[in-house]
């Protein structure tokens, strides 16, 4: 099966999946590919939407039906819940469209965002801006990225599967640092 094939059948689950757990790897290479005309940069943007907006939902409601019980059963959660509540109690609502921004961040600001005392209408309402401005942005990146790319290299059809390696790789890179780190601050 080619890597056009794939990405058609299954690039807008990926993009609906990664998002909903966290995603900007996934929406930049969304974004890459929607520049380079594999995917629908208008519907990847809607799927995008969706995924990180019922995520975060689905770990808000967490936080409110099982707020406690769930940072006792994840001690990593539960580590950075102070640093997620100290955000939340000096910016208020603002601290959604931070930490939206913040890698590691974001479930567990949802998580503790549950348990507060926020109104759910008003969580729904600044979320939903939150996530468009933040899909946007970053498949907007993805987008140009591939633009950008194709600008100075040419017809980059060859190197289509390398570009895809390298947002991985970055990724994965990303992730493991922050795995370490939190090991390292168990040691600590």
């Amino acid at each position: 099966m080619s890597p056009e094939s794939l990405l058609e059948q299954f690039g807008y689950l990926a993009v609906f999946i990664g998002t909903f757990l966290e995603g900007e790897a996934i929406l930049v290479a969304a974004g890459f590919f929607a520049a380079r005309e594999h995917l629908d940069v208008f519907l990847v943007t809607v799927v995008a939407f969706g995924g990180a907006y019922s995520g975060h939902l689905f770990w808000f409601w967490l936080g409110r039906a099982h707020g406690v019980r769930l940072l006792d059963r994840f001690p990593r959660m539960k580590r950075h819940m102070g640093q997620g509540l100290r955000v939340f109690e000096r910016y208020g609502v603002a601290a959604m469209f931070m930490t939206q921004w913040l890698y590691g961040l974001r479930i567990t600001c949802a998580v503790v965002i549950g348990m507060s005392r926020i109104s759910i209408v008003r969580f729904l309402f600044y979320q939903a801006l939150s996530c468009a401005i933040w899909v946007t942005t970053i498949i907007a990146a993805g987008f140009y990225f591939g633009r950008a790319v194709e600008t100075l290299l040419g017809s980059v059809d060859h190197l289509e599967k390398y570009v895809l390696l390298a947002i991985v790789l970055i990724a994965a890179s990303v992730w493991l640092y922050h795995r370490k780190k939190d090991r390292d601050s168990d040691v600590s």
